[in-house]
C-alpha cells in the first residue's frame, strides 16, 4: 500500500468545559509524489492516515516504511515544524494553507495541503 496517501485531517466541533471555542474540520488529500510536479498515484495503496485536532497533526502508520522524516509548513507564513520518527506533530491553529509532507527511509514523499 505505498501510492497515494489519503490524508485524513479531521478535527471536530465541540465544546469543552473550560471555554465554549469551535474546533475546525478539515479533511485533506494528499498524494504520493514531489509535491511540486503534483505526481499522482492510485489513493488505494496508501500506508499512512492523518488526523488534525487543535494544532496538533498525528499520523497513523499501517505498515512498516523505515525511518520517517514529518514536515508541517504555513504556506502562508512560512512558519514550519519537523520532526523524524515521531507520528506527532504539534503545530499551529493559525488560520493558513498548510503543507503536510511525509517522506520515508525509501525515499517515498507524500504531501497534501489542508486549510484554517
Amino acid at each position: 500500500m505505498l501510492l497515494t496517501l489519503m490524508l485524513s485531517l479531521q478535527s471536530y466541533t465541540g465544546v469543552t468545559e473550560s471555554n465554549a471555542q469551535e474546533e475546525k474540520a478539515t479533511d485533506v488529500k494528499l498524494e504520493k509524489g514531489d509535491s511540486e510536479s503534483g505526481n499522482k498515484h492510485p489513493r488505494t495503496l496508501i500506508p499512512i492516515t492523518c488526523v488534525y485536532v487543535d494544532g496538533t497533526v498525528q499520523l497513523t502508520i499501517l505498515e512498516n516504511l523505515g525511518e520517517i522524516e514529518f514536515f508541517v509548513t504555513n504556506q502562508t507564513t512560512g512558519e514550519q515544524w519537523s520532526t523524524v520518527n515521531n507520528w506527532v506533530l504539534q503545530t499551529s491553529t493559525a488560520n493558513g494553507v498548510y503543507l503536510v509532507e511525509i517522506v520515508t527511509e525509501n525515499g517515498d514523499t507524500y504531501w497534501g495541503t489542508y486549510t484554517l
